[in-house]
């Protein structure tokens, strides 16, 4: 399990006084790796609201967060990249509330600046040779990866989602590491969201749109944990995802607002 600690916490307005010193609040968020941006944004202003609460994150695929949280990983927020996912935490009885879905997204193709393979359209990635990688199967970049492939099977013949998929050469944890292997070059193509096209990769990787006939809307839901250590917490930091604020700071990072 990989928790990074967002913002600097610190800070002693609402911490709660011991006999030895004070002890700050902590929030734990799990939450899709495609929000680490976003979500390491508003962990700042979460913390400046939220004097003596430290927030930590873990960013990593919803399926593995899942299943962390399943096996009793501690976590006060789950945020996943399908519904798919929370539907199942809500079954299992994980869940406190309803969850909401705070934004969408949508996926693109990622090749690196120089696009060796030159790449100009997804129909390219069916061309034998080509190196792509995608994140394990499982992982919800993937799944929607796999449901355009299916869908563009009807235009690009019977064969190609199979052909497609027969050029990737390695899956990766979460679709940040398959983004990242592009823009390091080690990669011809990979599948990410929209929202992965960050500033620290634009000089080094190129967007191909998807034709938006095939493409799907990701949707992102977000709940409070039943055995939440700091409920309050948990549901002010929900609130603040569904926020004004919290939706400026998601459609900056590429993220399209849900349709309430």
């Amino acid at each position: 399990l990989t928790v990074s600690s967002v913002g600097c916490g610190g800070g002693s307005g609402s911490a709660k006084e011991g006999g030895e010193g004070e002890q700050e609040e902590t929030l734990t968020v799990f939450a899709a790796s495609s929000l680490t941006d976003g979500f390491g944004e508003l962990a700042k202003t979460f913390e400046e609201e939220n004097p003596g609460t430290e927030v930590r994150q873990s960013f990593e695929s919803s399926s593995t967060l899942l299943t962390q949280i399943q096996q009793g990983a501690p976590a006060d927020v789950f945020a996943s990249a399908a519904e798919e996912e929370m539907d199942k935490a809500v079954k299992d009885g994980l869940v406190a509330g309803e969850p909401e879905v705070f934004v969408r997204n949508r996926e693109v193709v990622m090749v690196p600046v120089d696009n060796p393979a030159n790449i100009g359209s997804m129909q390219d990635l069916a061309e034998p040779g080509i190196k792509l990688v995608l994140a394990e199967e499982g992982v919800p970049a993937t799944d929607y990866a796999e449901e355009i492939l299916t869908k563009a099977n009807s235009v690009y013949g019977g064969s190609f989602k199979s052909d497609v998929l027969s050029n990737v050469v390695s899956r990766e944890v979460d679709v940040r590491a398959s983004v990242n292997r592009v823009a390091l070059g080690d990669a011809d193509a990979t599948f990410g969201y929209a929202s992965d096209y960050t500033p620290d990769v634009r000089d080094r990787v190129e967007v191909v749109p998807i034709p938006k006939d095939l493409n799907i809307v990701a949707t992102y839901p977000i709940a409070a944990l039943k055995d939440a250590e700091n409920p309050d917490l948990a549901r002010e930091w929900v609130d603040l995802v569904v926020s004004e604020e919290g939706q400026r700071v998601l459609d900056k990072w590429g993220f399209e607002p849900a349709v309430r």
